[in-house]
Order: C-alpha cells, then structure tokens, then sequence
C-alpha cells in the first residue's frame, strides 16, 4: 500500500534529518524526538484504517501502542508505560494468533503490519498489484492470474517477510532497493522460457526484511 510507505518514509526521513541537525549542533532536536517520536507509530495505525477502509484489531493495536508509547515519552503517567505497552502487544498476537482464519473470498493488495496476511490474485488481465509486510509476513499468490504481456508488483517489506508466488509460465525480472535486507528470484525455467512468455517485474523495497519470488508455495 503506497500511502502506508510513504508514511513510513517520511517518518523515517524526518527523524534522520532532525538527529542529523541535532548532531551538528544546528537544531536542538532531541528532546522534541524523545517526546513525540511514537506519532509515527500512531499515524501508521490510523493510515492503515483509511487505506484499508475498515476498522480491524491490528491497527487498533497499533494505535493503541502508538498512545501509551506517546504518554510514556509525555510523562502523563507517574510510573513507566513502557512495560505495559510490550504486553499489551504481545497479548494481541496471542489473541490474534487463536482467533486467525483464512478467508475464503480472494483479497488483493495484501497488507501485514505486526501479523500475516495471504492474498490470491485471479486477475484475468493483471497490470499491477501491491503488497507490504511491516514487523510480519505477507503472500501474494498470483499463481491464477494471467498476463497479456507485461505486469508489475511492489513489494514492501520492513522487519517482514513478503513471499510473491507465480506460475512457471512466466518470465521475472526483480529488482529494487535492498537496505539491511535483500530480494531474492527462487523461480525455475527463466532460462527456458520463450522470450514473448508474460513478464512480471518486481519492484522490491526490502528494509531489514526479504521479498522472495517463488513457484513453491512452501
């Protein structure tokens, strides 16, 4: 999802310049950083509610964390809220983790934030589809879709994993932006395939993550 990216980026860029300008002494930044940097994780839950246009258990928990975070940094609290926020997250996943099913209707653009998600794309004429893993794992399986010549997937993985599953009959092209993660093609036949075989270009953002374009759905 392309707004949950350049949120993420802009916060990321924001807070680089900020401590840049801090170290060289030309802004005092850091206590500003301290107090309000859990807005980020805030926004991030709230953008994923509008992108996705529902109000799902995820985001709520992210937002939450993002909350307590804040009015730990705010000191709105006479003890820290540090501790409470890491339980209440991870009683989520434990909750989340009993109550996970697979749903049955195909879903496009498949989005992960602190979970898993699976999507199928049965796409009769596929151009383009995204999909992002924030802190989870994410799969796009294509492997139903068809192509009239070329299409394209953005993949979005930050602490995640994003798994793109495709049919042998096509030709991969990957490549991207690897920051302390990387991309990976793990398709057979390329090789072999006829040069007017459907292209798939893979445009892979991989930060402290992986995206692997596969035909094994293990």
């Amino acid at each position: 999802m392309r707004p949950v990216r350049l949120w993420i980026g802009l916060v990321l860029l924001l807070l680089g310049v900020l401590g840049v300008l801090d170290a060289t002494g030309m802004l005092d930044a850091g206590t500003a950083i301290e107090q309000w940097w859990p807005v980020g994780i805030i926004g991030l839950g709230l953008l994923v509610m509008l992108t996705t246009r529902q109000i799902s258990f995820w985001p709520i928990v992210i937002t939450g964390f993002g909350l307590i975070l804040l009015a730990d940094a705010q000191n709105w609290a006479t003890g820290s809220l540090l501790g409470p926020a890491v339980l209440i997250l991870i009683g989520g996943a434990v909750l989340a983790g009993l109550a996970r099913h697979r749903i049955a209707a195909p879903v496009t653009e498949p989005v992960a934030v602190f979970s898993g998600a699976r999507a199928v794309d049965r796409s009769e004429h596929l151009t383009h589809s995204d999909v992002t893993a924030v802190f989870g794992g994410a799969t796009l399986d294509l492997r139903e879709a068809h192509i009239d010549e070329v299409a394209s997937v953005d993949a979005f993985a930050l602490f995640g994993g994003v798994k793109i599953l495709v049919p042998t009959g096509w030709r991969i092209a990957v490549g991207g932006l690897p920051i302390f993660g990387g991309y990976d093609d793990k398709t057979t036949g390329n090789g072999t395939l006829p040069p007017d075989a459907p292209l798939l270009k893979v445009n892979a953002t991989a930060i402290f993550g992986g995206v692997e374009v596969t035909n094994d759905p293990k």
